[in-house]
């Protein structure tokens, strides 16, 4: 048995007597017979030192024997007996006592007097090992299992360790887990719609040739790729292999991106949905609908589906929008059939509901009227950012259709509809309780596609490429009832909603979105009506000039703090967020302010930086251009700090 630890004691003795000499010279210089005391009382010491240095391991050894003695001759027979190793220490954690295997295996030959159990149990104490208990711990690159067994004599207590050694089957379950099976579906997105000028045999090439890095990617990875259809792709990996994956973030992704086909960027980009499970159909169908979720917020990125929802990787590109209006025709078709078989219809969107919502819901409340099926918007007119749009339709005796919560209530029956527009996202909506209560319900929704969207809906009708929820609504009215009129309000409400969102067709506008245009305006929707719509108090521009002044520049992104309550807070942040857009060098901005004990944040952007992404990760959502968040139980100062870390993250993992 080796001891460790003594040469420590040696080496201090020799330190100490070569000072103590040092010093009795210097005394010896000054008082010659204080000197020769103190050299008597030098050598008395150092004799009585050296002899407990040379003294102390048989000194040890007697008390491991002395201590082993506390156990009667047939415990030590038994325990030494163990084929595992078997160490016994006192209530401290000091060991006491072990057999030589645990001195081979787990100490490696060396203790020393002053060692814990816990040094040889990967920092588990000795209050950790109860009876019946048993605690996994990692030694010296193997793995074991220990149990603790207590006992009392001569008054002390102690507790009797033995160590199983399991590292083969940990090594197996581990291996296990690593090669458990993933399934990733990876979809070949934007390809015709983003070169429609290329011949057939050049998109072939470009297919092939996206193929190829996709092979090349999968083959470093280790993995099978399969092609399961013309634009879609089944890739079987085991989970050490995916891991990789997430760690380089699916370089993949940025392959196809910047592909150039003679010298000129493709376009192309992939959505990629991913998911685990106990077998391979289930891994493929959570990842059919992790790749949902990726088209449904905008493509080119990863969705992986985890336990607690998705986790997102990409999504730096704009959302590409879908030039075919089949979808808008079938949605459109069904859509009126469900209206007609119902009672009556409750079209409700977000909270704080603004002119997209309000006035994409005025629109489909008209087309249910054209059926003939009774139809209401339900929201709160104190809190609406679309006041005057209400004011308007009250003008002009269409304000009817406007009720608030408890009349809404009161309507709902076993075969009313409930339409929710602007938002998909459960938590968004206006009123919770109208939502709980409604057995029939339909989405239509352009904002990016979240973990936490509706699941029970008849119709989720959800398309991230479209400008607005009026934008899509405007489409479905041709397919609802192409017979019926739409008055000049309810094209200016619709219009309304478009410009909005788009930030006057400078924003996410498609063809799709001035085709939409031209449709309302040959409806008679007139400018100047629409513009008047977005006419502020001469306090409210006042106050958001005041905002607009007071913000800073933060990487690029301007962020801005509400310092004063008004009632028209919200409507001043987002209108804020929307001009500082306007500033040079801006990507883009932020407005916070308080409201009942929150802090709410307004973001904008050009489209270079994805604001939907930053606002998720402080638990909002929205758009790539347009999102928000409100920070619960945050002051200002907090919600800045969290806000900036959330902006540095983004650009960290861009």
């Amino acid at each position: 048995m080796k001891f460790k630890g003594f040469w420590y004691d040696g080496l201090m003795i020799c330190l100490a007597a070569g000072f103590s000499a040092v010093f009795i010279a210097m005394t010896f210089l000054i008082e010659p017979r204080l000197a020769v005391a103190e050299c008597i009382a030098f050598v008395i010491v150092c004799v009585v030192a050296v002899y407990r240095a040379l003294s102390a391991k048989n000194r040890y050894k007697k008390f491991l024997i002395k201590t082993s003695k506390k156990l009667d001759f047939t415990d030590q027979k038994v325990l030494s007996s163990f084929s595992f190793p078997v160490a016994v220490c006192d209530g401290e954690g000091y060991i006491t006592w072990c057999n030589n295997i645990f001195l081979n295996e787990i100490s490696k030959g060396e203790i020393a007097q002053t060692d814990k159990i816990s040094k040889y149990s990967d920092g588990a104490e000795v209050e950790n090992f109860l009876n019946d208990e048993e605690i996994s711990i990692f030694v010296d690159g193997r793995y074991y299992t220990v149990y603790g067994i207590s006992y009392r004599s001569i008054g002390k207590n102690y507790r009797v360790l033995c160590y199983f050694d399991n590292t083969h089957l940990k090594t197996t379950e581990l291996e296990y887990f690593k090669s458990r099976p993933h399934a990733v579906l990876i979809e070949m997105d934007n390809l015709d719609g983003s070169r429609s000028d290329l011949k057939d045999s050049e998109l072939t090439e470009i297919r092939s040739r996206i193929e190829a890095i996709l092979d090349e990617w999968s083959e470093s990875y280790n993995s099978l790729l399969k092609k399961i259809s013309e634009d879609r792709y089944l890739l079987v990996t085991e989970k050490k292999n995916f891991s990789l994956m997430v760690e380089e973030k699916f370089s993949v992704l940025e392959k196809v991106r910047n592909y150039e086909y003679k010298n000129i960027k493709v376009g192309a980009t992939l959505s990629i949905g991913v998911s685990d499970g106990e077998s391979i159909r289930a891994c493929e169908k959570g990842a059919r609908k992790a790749l949902e979720m990726a088209l449904g917020r905008g493509g080119d990125q990863v969705a992986i589906k985890t336990k607690d929802g998705y986790d997102y990787i990409g999504g730096v590109s704009k959302s590409a929008e879908k030039r075919n209006k089949v979808r808008s025709r079938i949605v459109g078709s069904a859509l009126a059939e469900l209206i007609k078989s119902s009672s009556n219809v409750i079209i409700m969107g977000h909270a704080y509901t603004d002119l997209d919502a309000v006035g994409s819901a005025v629109g489909l409340a008209c087309a249910a009227e054209s059926l003939g099926v009774p139809a209401y918007v339900v929201t709160d007119r104190k809190k609406t950012l679309a006041s005057t749009l209400i004011e308007k339709l009250d003008g002009e005796e269409m304000g009817k259709m406007i009720i608030g919560q408890k009349e809404a209530l009161a309507m709902l029956g076993r075969k009313s509809l409930l339409i929710v527009v602007d938002t998909h996202i459960e938590s968004f909506v206006e009123f919770p309780e109208i939502y709980a209560e409604a057995e029939t319900k339909v989405i239509i929704d352009h904002h990016r596609r979240a973990s936490a969207d509706i699941n029970d809906a008849v119709i989720f009708h959800h398309d991230p490429g479209a400008s607005s929820a009026c934008e899509m609504v405007t489409e479905l009215l041709q397919y609802i009832n192409p017979d019926m009129s739409i008055s000049k309000t309810v094209a200016e409400a619709l219009l309304a909603g478009i410009m909005l969102d788009t930030k006057d067709f400078v924003i996410g506008t498609g063809v799709r979105t001035f085709e939409a245009a031209a449709y309302l305006k040959d409806k008679k929707a007139d400018m100047i009506s629409v513009k008047k719509l977005f006419a502020n108090s001469l306090e409210v521009n006042k106050l958001r000039t005041r905002v607009i002044s007071s913000a800073e520049n933060f990487m690029d992104c301007a962020v801005s703090v509400v310092d004063f309550e008004s009632p028209d807070v919200r409507i001043i942040a987002a209108q804020a967020a929307d001009e500082l857009l306007k500033v040079s060098g801006i990507k883009a901005s932020f407005v916070m302010f308080e409201n009942a004990g929150a802090v709410n944040i307004s973001a904008r952007s050009l489209g270079e930086i994805n604001v939907q992404v930053i606002m998720e990760s402080l638990g909002g959502g929205g758009h790539q251009t347009m999102a928000a968040c409100q920070l619960k139980d945050y002051d200002i100062t907090k919600a800045n700090f969290a806000l900036q870390g959330a902006i540095n993250n983004f650009f960290e993992n861009s």
